[in-house]
């Protein structure tokens, strides 16, 4: 036990795989032969995994590759010494295998995650934001983890999924451009990186890690990993805290300007014909058809609002084997398959609950601003208006290309009872 404490110890003051190698090796040396035996058995087990994990081809590199294998050496040994051979009271004292097992844990969770998979858009080289693939890789590994040390099944309650889904972006894109939309999508992946945030540092006195993830567009999530249980009404007031300090950053608020004369403009008018028509009246007309436009229909202040909610991992198992998608007594079904089944469960169930709060509070917007949730219908009318506007453009054409054949036939029919009206006409002065 000592030997492998003193071992993890050396192995984190590098990063050298190479010289970590070294130390197994010296490790496997010390060992008595029956646990040498079993120390060779977990090697070439670990080996097999990561040959069928990272083969050649792959992107993972061999200094990778190297320090997952110890790490996941160390740690199956050291589930081998303490549930299988433990160690006697007088040689190893109370609580001192499971601080090593904590260390050997979190340095687990580091080094198999060393590629850190980054959004590549969202992320600023002051605030770099991981990926979802990252977060689900991540909650994956925890499982595994969880698996191997036959964790109690309470131990799933403290691992949580939280989706977020902003609103009104899709409306800034019609009053704006992308750039300045990526730019606000941006400035939300800071806030939610941001360590001194009120929710934040609420979310870390209870001991709750939070690991803020980009989930393509405009929807994040967000991986917490507690040590005591999430609730349904813990997902609930973390989500109400989020979308409270969110409304209230005015450093996001600036990204629309509603007193702004083109975004009036492009708000009001949403096709090419109204613009043009615009655009032929005098100066002072379009002023005071702006003005108008600000007093009746455009909200005072933009507000960055959105949908979020969540789930516990055990929430996420529940889903699964209620909907009949985890079948752990079917013989097809394996510990990787039944993970990741698990995984997709708890982020449908957290994505069901955002989807929910989102249109809760939109009915909610309804009353209490109600220009700003025209502003959030208005451009969704504007997209079904230009959605109709095709479709009305494609039905024009495939009915004048109908036309257009229907007077070929026209034509070619004529050209034929001219030609049999001639004909009868020979036949009648023949006749005659």
């Amino acid at each position: 036990m000592y030997l492998l404490h003193d071992l993890e110890q050396k192995a984190r003051l590098t990063a050298d795989a190479t010289f970590q190698e070294r130390m197994v090796e010296r490790l496997r040396q010390q060992l008595p032969d029956k646990m040498r035996r079993v120390l060779d058995m977990h090697l070439r087990e670990t080996k097999r995994r990561l040959e069928r994990r990272y083969p050649e081809s792959g992107k993972e590199n061999g200094e990778t590759a190297l320090v997952f294998r110890l790490i996941t050496q160390l740690r199956e040994l050291m589930h081998h010494f303490l549930y299988k051979n433990p160690p006697p009271e007088s040689q190893i004292e109370k609580g001192k295998a499971a601080r090593v097992y904590q260390l050997i844990r979190s340095k687990t969770t580091r080094d198999v995650h060393a590629e850190n998979l980054y959004d590549s858009i969202l992320s600023t080289p002051e605030y770099p934001i991981h990926s979802k693939a990252y977060g689900i890789s991540l909650l994956n590994r925890h499982l595994a983890t969880m698996a191997i040390d036959r964790s109690p099944s309470s131990m799933l309650e403290t691992y949580g999924w939280m989706s977020l889904d902003m609103n009104g972006v899709k409306g800034m894109v019609d009053c704006t451009t992308y750039q300045n939309v990526t730019h606000y999508l941006q400035a939300v992946a800071q806030f939610l990186l941001d360590k001194q945030g009120k929710t934040r540092q609420w979310l870390e006195r209870q001991k709750i890690k939070v690991i803020p993830l980009a989930a393509g567009g405009d929807e994040y999530a967000l991986l917490l990993d507690g040590e005591g249980p999430m609730s349904s009404d813990f997902f609930e007031e973390t989500s109400g805290r989020y979308l409270e300090e969110l409304s209230g950053r005015e450093d996001l608020a600036r990204f629309l300007d509603f007193s702004d004369r083109g975004v009036q403009l492009e708000y009001s008018l949403p096709t090419e014909a109204e613009r043009a028509a615009f655009f032929q009246m005098a100066p002072p007309k379009q002023d005071e058809y702006l003005a108008g436009v600000g007093d009746l229909l455009l909200p005072d202040a933009f507000i960055s609002t959105g949908g979020m909610g969540g789930a516990n991992v055990a929430m996420g198992v529940r889903r699964a084997v209620e909907r009949g998608s985890l079948l752990l007594d079917v013989n097809g079904e394996t510990l990787d398959t039944a993970r990741l089944k698990i995984i997709q469960h708890t982020m449908e169930l957290a994505e069901a609950r955002q989807a929910e709060n989102k249109a809760d509070f939109k009915t909610q917007l309804k009353t209490s601003n109600p220009k700003f949730y025209q502003f959030l219908l208005r451009n969704v009318e504007n997209r079904r208006l230009d959605e109709r506007l095709r479709d009305t453009q494609e039905q024009l054409a495939h009915e004048k290309a109908r036309r257009a054949d229907m007077e070929r036939d026209m034509d070619a029919l004529r050209a034929l009872c001219s030609r049999q009206a001639a004909r009868i006409e020979q036949l009648l002065a023949r006749v005659a």
